[in-house]
């Protein structure tokens, strides 16, 4: 395959104990263990290799992330032969959600693998689901494409994805409400404005009002965050379930 070619293992030394550790842990019986060692070195190690290039997963996590993406839309396909484009399309980022990914690198404990310059700083969630794309474009590079996915298959969608109650899952409860309103002709405003502070961070509150009544509100640390926690709230309150395929 041409492309291995431009993915060049680079040399460096590596555990024989913990990669029989990540064999046995991650069901993966490696041929090219360099890339392994690869896939779970972080940046903040600063390691290069003897022609000074870096040495870390990012590059591994980039083809990762298109490999699970184009691996998850033909599953999909597969099992959900009458859904239109635009519900695949739906489905598909349920699954590939940062948070998603993120929840699944976690379950599988892929941290306990990673090397970094402090483990016992927060990298914050994004590490696990970062983890998680360069351990596949690691096992492309090692395996191939069909043996990835049947990876991603038997290791990751079937015992960490809920496929049956998929469209259930709501991305975004913001928008989920939104789009509620607009269907249901209903006004939904959000006002969410900075309450004081916690420590050094700021403290936002978010109030959703419904046909101008308040409904409920929320704080947290991040605009973001405080909106998303009031409008699940709010999505409990009205009892909204998404429709099924």
């Amino acid at each position: 395959m041409k492309l291995l070619k431009f993915l060049g293992v680079p040399r460096f030394s590596s555990s024989k104990k913990s990669t029989q550790k990540i064999q046995r842990k991650l069901n993966i019986r490696f041929s090219k263990k360099q890339i392994y060692q690869e896939a779970f070195t972080h940046s903040s190690v600063n390691l290069k290799n003897s022609n000074g290039q870096t040495i870390n997963f990012e590059r591994l996590e980039f083809l990762g992330d298109a490999l699970l993406a184009s691996i998850v839309a033909e599953y999909l396909f597969e099992y959900y032969p009458n859904a239109k484009e635009g519900e695949l399309t739906k489905l598909r980022a349920k699954i590939v959600s940062r948070s998603k990914l993120n929840e699944i690198g976690k379950q599988m404990d892929l941290f306990k693998f990673a090397k970094i310059s402090n483990p016992h700083k927060n990298f914050g969630e994004d590490i696990h689901g970062n983890l998680l794309e360069s351990l596949i474009g690691a096992i492309f590079v090692d395996k191939g494409y069909i043996k990835t996915k049947k990876y991603i298959v038997n290791e990751i969608i079937l015992p960490y994805v809920d496929i049956e109650n998929l469209d259930k899952i709501v991305l975004s409860h913001k928008a989920y409400l939104i789009e509620w309103g607009q269907k249901e002709k209903k006004e939904i405003e959000f006002i969410t404005q900075e309450s004081g502070k916690i420590g050094l961070k700021s403290n936002y509150l978010a109030e959703i009002f419904l046909d101008k009544q308040l409904l409920t509100k929320s704080k947290d640390t991040s605009k973001k965050r405080a909106e998303e926690k009031a409008a699940k709230i709010a999505v409990s309150i009205l009892k909204i379930r998404p429709e099924r395929l």
